[in-house]
């Protein structure tokens, strides 16, 4: 059969691409630096430029291996080797009234809530954990067709990209924060609908 729209399903019932820029995401932040940024956390999703690690939300067990007599047998694992969600979030950072560098002061306050290097105060995971983290797809026309809802996040690993400054470049700073969570809901829209 030679190629020809007429034998595309998707070109002739003008079925609609998946894009990878419609998305937004929305954040709650721990108790803790609420009272002092619960107006930052409001408009956290137009600072963000990309979200990585959502491969795992379709991860499968890994595989293991017997031998016998010089030849390979292999068989899925029995569990996971690990069920947590890692998510690497980059987001711009603009200055409010010229000098607030509100974003970044926004994930240094949560990054010290576990550990404030400046003043050695430990806190419990109740305090540096926020309730949830959410991610919304959509079509070009604005219809979600799926939510990714990580629950109990924590940030770790500090804050990424504001190791450098040079005066050979024109480039606006950027800051990459990672995020842990021991569980998310993930729902697309026809595939839960069938269930």
């Amino acid at each position: 059969m030679l190629p020809h729209i007429k034998n595309s399903t998707a070109g002739v019932n003008r079925q609609d691409p998946v894009y990878q820029n419609l998305f937004e995401v929305y954040f709650t932040i721990p108790q803790a630096i609420q009272a002092q940024f619960g107006d930052v956390a409001t408009i956290l999703t137009e600072q963000v430029q990309s979200v990585s690690g959502l491969q795992t939300l379709d991860k499968g067990p890994e595989t293991t291996e017997q031998k016998f007599m010089g030849t390979t047998r292999t068989y899925l694992n029995s569990k996971y080797d690990t069920t947590s969600h890692e998510i690497s979030i980059k987001l711009a950072l603009n200055l409010r009234n010229g000098t607030d560098s509100y974003i970044y002061n926004l994930f240094r306050a949560w990054n010290n809530l576990c550990y404030n290097k400046y003043t050695g105060v430990t806190t419990l995971k109740n305090e540096y954990c926020s309730d949830w983290f959410k991610i919304v797809v959509a079509n070009r026309g604005g219809d979600i067709f799926r939510e990714i809802v990580y629950k109990d996040i924590i940030m770790f690993g500090g804050i990424e990209g504001l190791d450098e400054l040079n005066y050979d470049t024109q480039d606006l700073a950027e800051i990459t924060v990672k995020f842990k969570s021991d569980w998310a809901d993930d729902r697309s829209i026809g595939i839960d609908d069938q269930q």
